[in-house]
């Protein structure tokens, strides 16, 4: 069986966005997925989340795991990658990511000091996917460009998603569903044809309630 973990952002969690929805999807196709809470979201530490990262993959089979972040979530799996040693990864997928220094960065998270080599990084993962919003107002569009490139893919636009959360109407996003889909040969169930998401939005401070669940309810 193969396994998803997927790695969440900034102020964000595993209740939040798409994730709940790309979750039931893949289980319900077959797969095992685990969405971890990283520590202290809303003030994130380099330290704490690749350790987290880094623990949590040392008990999986890379071969068989697709790990998929989102934002922070996207340097936070190439800091974890940089340093591993073994087979590489089934695949990676990297949404409204990013791989250099962004602004304000350092005003939202701790050490993330974005020193990467990439060459180093692509050939831990068999296959790569990046994924950004044409629109995006936090991590502008050229960081998923810039990704894409130096990771030879061809980079996939979600026009007018924004950063692809639940504040733009983003509850699903089809494209990282078909990207597992296509890179999965052995389940040729999953490359069935899925529906166009519906979308809805949510007001920015019911939005901010959850966010602040994630402390009260650790």
């Amino acid at each position: 069986m193969q396994e998803v973990i997927l790695v969440h952002g900034w102020l964000s969690g595993p209740r939040h966005h798409w994730f709940p929805w790309l979750k039931e999807e893949l289980t319900n196709q077959g797969y095992k997925v685990m969405t971890p809470v990283m520590p202290n979201p809303i003030r994130p530490e380099k330290e704490q989340w690749v350790a987290k990262l880094k623990e949590i993959l040392k008990t999986k089979d890379p071969k068989k795991t697709i790990l998929i972040g989102h934002s922070l979530g996207v340097p936070t799996i190439l800091y974890a990658l940089q340093g591993h040693k073994g087979p590489g990864f089934a695949q990676v997928i990297l949404v409204s990511g990013f791989g250099r220094n962004i602004p304000h960065l350092k005003l939202v998270a701790r050490d993330y000091d974005m020193h990467f080599d990439m060459d180093e990084i692509k050939p831990k993962a068999d296959q790569w996917t990046v994924i950004h919003g044409d629109n995006d107002p936090l991590v502008p569009i050229r960081e998923g460009e810039w990704l894409a490139n130096r990771l030879g893919v061809d980079l996939i636009i979600e026009k007018n998603g924004g950063h692809l959360t639940q504040y733009r109407g983003v509850f699903k996003l089809d494209s990282v569903l078909k990207s597992i889909a296509e890179g999965d040969p052995l389940s040729p169930e999953v490359k069935e044809e899925i529906k166009p998401a519906e979308s809805k939005f949510i007001k920015l401070e019911s939005a901010l309630r959850e966010i602040l669940k994630l402390k009260t309810n650790k």
